[in-house]
This record gives structure tokens, C-alpha cells and sequence, in this order.
């Protein structure tokens, strides 16, 4: 018959706090990351939802008869956190061409952001 030596089996309660300690001073080095990346997800969202509502003014300015695109408003729109102006400038880059730009704007962090689409249209 074999004895057990008393104390050889489990962790002792200094080993665990020792351990927790460890896993706790590793996780801190990861926390700058985690919010760093919740930032940047957030970004990109915002920036991805300015280039689907740019598109949409832009696919309506494309298909306005070219000679309704002088009634256009350059008005901005506020959309959500989005500030959205289209602009037509006739006969630029030449004469029967107009140039569309669709502008999204927006604010985040104190930082302010926009993305812009052109083309341009000829007359029929």
C-alpha cells in the first residue's frame, strides 16, 4: 500500500494569486489594443457608410435628364452624423460636359472627415 505525501497534490493559494497576477499584468499590455481597434472598426464603418450614400446621390444625379442637372440643389443634407452636398458645374472640364461631385462629411473624435465623388457628364 502506497502512502500520499501530504501538500504534493493542487496548488498552493499563493501559487494561484501569483498566477492570476501574471495573467493580469499580461492582459493590461493587450488593453491598448483591443481599444485601438474598437476605434478603427468604427471608422471604417462610418467610412463605409459614407461611400454608400455618396453613391446613391451620385447613381440619381446620373440618371436626371442632363438638362434637369441645372436644377439641382447644392444644398447641404444632414443624413445621421453625414453632411451631404452635390454640386454640378456646367461646361467644365468643356463646353457640353457638366462635372457631378457628391461630398460626404463627418466628425469623429474631434477629427473631421469626407469623401468625395466626380464625373463628368456630356450632353446628349
Amino acid at each position: 500500500m502506497q502512502r500520499k505525501k501530504s501538500g504534493s497534490e493542487g496548488f498552493t493559494l499563493v501559487e494561484v494569486l501569483v498566477s492570476l497576477m501574471v495573467f493580469l499584468v499580461a492582459s493590461m499590455g493587450l488593453v491598448p489594443l483591443l481599444i485601438t481597434s474598437l476605434q478603427t472598426n468604427g471608422n471604417t464603418s462610418l467610412y463605409s457608410q459614407a461611400r454608400r450614400l455618396t453613391g446613391e446621390l451620385m447613381a440619381e444625379m446620373q440618371v436626371i435628364d442632363y438638362a434637369g442637372l441645372a436644377m439641382v440643389h447644392d444644398e447641404p443634407v444632414q443624413l445621421d452624423a453625414f453632411e451631404l452636398q452635390r454640386q454640378v458645374e456646367g461646361n467644365l472640364p468643356q463646353a457640353g460636359q457638366s462635372r457631378l461631385t457628391v461630398t460626404a462629411r463627418w466628425q469623429t473624435q474631434g477629427r473631421s472627415h469626407n469623401y468625395q465623388l466626380q464625373t463628368i457628364r456630356s450632353a446628349p
